[in-house]
């Protein structure tokens, strides 16, 4: 089985923040925020990061290799964008 290579995009709250500091995949509409072309991965990074109103959240893409999942065990924690 062929593996393709995904780009998800990943809210990280800084240790100054109320809640102190924490990383997680973004979720929209229920699924994972990810692309398949880096360049559109970064452009809708860099959207969040420029709308963003916390100053202790920010963005990042980080890549992903689907082995067969249909989507990674992120946990209970998963922040939304």
């Amino acid at each position: 089985m062929a593996t393709k290579t995904r780009y998800v995009i990943w809210a990280h709250r800084e240790a100054e923040s109320l809640f102190g500091p924490a990383s997680n995949p973004v979720i929209r509409s229920g699924a994972l925020l990810f692309f398949t072309d880096r360049l559109r991965a970064r452009c809708e990074c860099d959207s969040l990061n420029s709308r963003s109103r916390n100053p202790y959240i920010r963005y990042s893409i980080k890549q992903a290799r689907d082995g067969g999942r249909s989507r990674p065990n992120i946990g209970v924690s998963g922040m939304s964008a």
